[in-house]
């Protein structure tokens, strides 16, 4: 089909509009890459000498002959960022069970189900410094400490909780929920509906949720300076020694961070993608009746 002066354009604009918008998502990446191998305190880019000194300093946060900057912090990143791994694994599976129990009960019409929908995503529209405050009050006033394993996890589940929730409820909105009753039929138990056929189709929202989780809690500082107590996450870290002076270590371990960040991404499109083919969630095809009937076999 020949298109148009007018779609010609329209199509022009939108690459142009497109190619902007990952120039501004991931340049300040590769500029911080390549500012993590300088030297030298100023952020010149790019660097007028590479080196990995920035790298040894995160490895060898003991080595004090390595920070030779004037006024460099002497931080050592690894227990925050221990901390915030072990909080965002928790809330991540914490909040993926609450949210996919929130979300296989809505499938049922009952009473309240409107209100009850509002209040679960009132934690999205609530302003971080409102969420965390309020937690501290509550905490105080039931005698509860701030602690990142108290008042931080349960404030980082109810912070990423909804974001799951929203995931299984786009999920199930696709659901075929005569696959279910067919392994009813069959003789299987709830339990083992659920376990053979409900978790495996939901398989891709559980992934997705617990992305969500762990990103959302491993990035999370404004709600987090209120009910952390002493511990201090990566995040919080980060905001107290930048206040201090940026430095190459910064960019590094910024860099690794986006490293790893990228890796578990493209495990997830991955997983998602092989999900989807084994339990046909796309666009029905002629194999649709072999492919569903593959879990009420398990199920039987």
């Amino acid at each position: 089909m020949t298109l148009t002066t007018g779609q010609r354009a329209v199509k022009g604009l939108s690459g142009t509009l497109f190619a902007f918008v990952l120039l501004v998502l991931y340049a300040p990446f590769a500029i911080m890459l390549t500012l993590s191998f300088g030297e030298r305190a100023t952020a010149v880019f790019p660097p007028s000498e590479f080196t990995f000194v920035s790298y040894e300093k995160l490895l060898h946060p003991s080595d004090y002959s390595l920070f030779t900057i004037a006024g460099e912090p002497l931080t050592n990143y690894w227990p925050p960022l221990r901390l915030s791994l072990i909080l965002g694994l928790l809330t991540a599976l914490l909040a993926t069970a609450l949210a996919l129990m929130a979300a296989l009960a809505f499938r049922r019409r009952f009473r309240g189900r409107g209100p009850l929908f509002y209040l679960l995503l009132l934690g999205l529209l609530t302003p971080g410094v409102i969420l965390g405050l309020g937690m501290r009050l509550f905490a105080d006033q039931v005698g509860l400490g701030a602690h990142w394993y108290t008042t931080g996890l349960l404030l980082h589940v109810a912070w990423t909780m909804p974001f799951g929730f929203i995931v299984f409820l786009i999920f199930l909105n696709r659901y075929d929920v005569s696959v279910e009753e067919a392994a009813a039929v069959l003789g299987a138990s709830r339990w083992k509906v659920f376990r053979t056929v409900t978790l495996p189709l939901l398989a891709p929202g559980v992934m997705g949720s617990l992305l969500f989780g762990f990103t959302l809690s491993l990035d999370e500082v404004q709600r987090s300076s209120f009910v952390m107590g002493r511990d201090q996450t990566l995040p919080m870290e980060l905001l107290a020694v930048t206040g201090v002076r940026i430095t190459p270590v910064v960019y590094a371990l910024g860099s690794l961070i986006a490293v790893v960040s990228f890796a578990l991404l493209a495990l997830y499109f991955v997983g998602f993608e092989r999900e989807r083919r084994r339990t046909a969630i796309a666009e029905p095809d002629e194999d649709d009746d072999f492919t569903a009937a593959a879990p009420l076999a398990a199920a039987a």
